[in-house]
């Protein structure tokens, strides 16, 4: 493996798949965690108009971005010797802090109390009016 790992052709294949990078994706804050993706999945046009853009980069983007909270809790949960798991914890006690109209950390914009702070179905399923409305 290691002698693989260590081929010229590996190498070539690595150096191709950064400098086939679109400008966006080289000045993207989250490059770092997704090294601009599979190349196989390179068909989409950049936002400038680039060929050759992820198709995955906006879903990637966002998650990465989303999640870099809970992961930097997790990465200091291991050096202090706790399982990552205790982020759940933590993040319920943050929501429980945080104010219904302060801005959601998700980053959508709305307040956290309308988003990711309303943890109650919109409304509940009843089978009896679920029938009624099919009968008319």
């Amino acid at each position: 493996m290691l002698k693989l790992m260590a081929s010229p052709e590996q190498r070539k294949f690595g150096l191709d798949k950064r400098d086939s990078l679109t400008a966006q994706c080289r000045s993207c804050e989250v490059r770092a965690l997704c090294n601009g993706g599979c190349p196989k999945d390179r068909f989409a046009l950049s936002r400038d108009g680039e060929a050759g853009q992820n198709y995955l980069c906006s879903g990637l983007e966002l998650f990465f971005t989303q999640s870099r909270h809970a992961m930097e809790t997790m990465v200091k949960l291991l050096h202090d010797g706790r399982p990552p798991s205790d982020v759940m914890a933590i993040t319920a006690i943050e929501d429980k802090r945080r104010g219904p109209y302060a801005p959601c950390p998700c980053g959508s914009g709305r307040k956290f109390r309308f988003c990711h702070g309303n943890n109650a179905p919109r409304r509940s399923f009843d089978p009896a009016s679920s029938k009624e409305q099919r009968a008319s």
